[in-house]
């Protein structure tokens, strides 16, 4: 994006400074995101990029059932948030407003499970870490940043949704050795 398309409507009085320092300190990287045509929201390939998104419902859901609804509830909210950036980023296509809010508010949701699952990592110390999960958790950060290598189509498609799913199971192994220390 330059400048001076940089566009924050639909942000509201509260994110889009929030947007705008983002993009000056990012040099406009930040909330910028792949274009994902010819796919959209019902193709199929699409469709199946979308429901990865439900590994983290399901992450969420168990965690929940299991006693911990505090990071439960913050892995379902990030997979809901998740589901409507990228629904978005499928329909409208590139540099539109809609899609850089969904993705801002990904952010701040996505932030608050990993820095919540920071939080159980540090309080259980890294030799209880199981160590299942920092190898799912190394290969979910390899697919993300495989996304940003091919930032387009198929490619990312594929590699963002494996992002997805090892990053829930993580967040799942995490949540998990938390509750049974």
């Amino acid at each position: 994006l330059r400048l001076d398309d940089r566009s924050y409507e639909n942000f509201g009085p509260i994110l889009s400074p929030i947007a705008a320092t983002i993009d000056d300190l990012s040099g406009d990287w930040a909330l910028s995101y792949a274009d994902l045509y010819p796919s959209t929201p019902r193709t199929i390939e699409g469709q199946a990029f979308l429901a990865t998104n439900a590994c983290y419902a399901l992450a969420g859901l168990v965690l929940g059932i299991r006693g911990d609804w505090f990071f439960g509830g913050l892995t379902e909210l990030a997979g809901v948030v998740s589901f409507w950036y990228h629904y978005s980023q499928l329909e409208f296509g590139k540099d539109r407003s809609e899609v850089r809010l969904a993705l801002l508010t990904d952010y701040f949701t996505a932030g608050a499970a990993l820095i919540t699952g920071g939080v159980y990592m540090v309080d259980l110390g890294i030799s209880a870490v199981p160590f299942n999960s920092l190898i799912v958790g190394a290969s979910s950060i390899l697919c993300l940043s495989l996304c940003w290598v091919w930032e387009f189509g198929y490619p990312y498609l594929f590699w963002h949704s494996l992002w997805h799913i090892l990053s829930a199971y993580t967040g799942y192994l995490i949540g998990q050795a938390h509750l049974g220390a």
